[in-house]
């Protein structure tokens, strides 16, 4: 009881202190910890907004859905959570909560555990550096055997080199994933609670073009007071209200 008293204390200290002492980022922390869910939302989103790192912005979007999920807020948790993993695979408290969130909301797991999820997994989950370190030591070894078959000749350096050459590619795949996988650096996830109608115009009146699901992710293309342009993964664009959206920045 004494510890809590005094990590609401601090928290409380933290929130007085000038807001130009305080990196937005500390602001979030000293609201959670107070329990003031909504304002932690508000100083991490303004976090997002600054230049980052992929493993800074993952950390800072799995706080950000830890107080979602604390404000009751599920599909937002979900978005968050998502965006955590996406930047960061290895993020294992992010995947944790994604599931347990994605439960709570009887959605079905976010990674099934067959045998293309584990491989996408596998290629995912390598960072950029780590990705490029592959590459070049695969070549190296390539280089080394090369080298060595051409010098000394010989079936065993022959089936070495045959091996290592199927082996380069196989090493350089997360690399060329990384590389080639259509990404959006801003999607916008829906969080309603059901399906939304997508308006052929910005006004509740005008016909619906087709509907969004819950948690789809599409592009802005352009916003109005309360509505926001989007496109569908598959080309439909329309209007939908912005209350309806969550932006993501990746």
């Amino acid at each position: 009881m004494r510890a809590r008293a005094l990590r609401v204390l601090l928290a409380a200290l933290l929130l007085a202190l000038p807001l130009g002492a305080q990196s937005s980022f500390e602001r979030g922390v000293a609201a959670y910890r107070a329990g003031q869910y909504a304002e932690a939302c508000a100083a991490w989103n303004e976090t997002l907004a600054e230049e980052l790192d992929a493993l800074g912005r993952a950390r800072v979007y799995h706080d950000l859905g830890n107080a979602h999920w604390r404000l009751g807020e599920t599909l937002p948790a979900i978005a968050c959570y998502t965006a955590a993993v996406r930047l960061d695979p290895r993020h294992a408290e992010a995947w944790h909560n994604l599931e347990l969130a994605r439960a709570k909301q009887g959605l079905a797991p976010a990674d099934s555990g067959d045998l293309s999820a584990t491989l996408q997994r596998l290629v995912t989950s390598l960072r950029v550096p780590e990705r490029r370190a592959l590459v070049f030591l695969g070549l190296t070894l390539w280089v080394v055997v090369l080298t060595l078959e051409m010098r000394f000749g010989g079936r065993a350096l022959r089936l070495a080199l045959l091996a290592t050459t199927l082996l380069v590619p196989l090493l350089a795949l997360p690399w060329a994933h990384g590389l080639l996988a259509p990404t959006r650096a801003a999607p916008m996830v829906v969080v309603a609670s059901a399906s939304v109608p997508l308006r052929a115009e910005p006004l509740e009146a005008r016909a619906s073009v087709g509907e969004l699901a819950v948690l789809e992710e599409v592009e802005r293309l352009d916003e109005l007071p309360g509505w926001t342009r989007v496109e569908r993964a598959d080309g439909l664009r329309g209007w939908v209200s912005t209350d309806s959206l969550l932006a993501l920045r990746l």
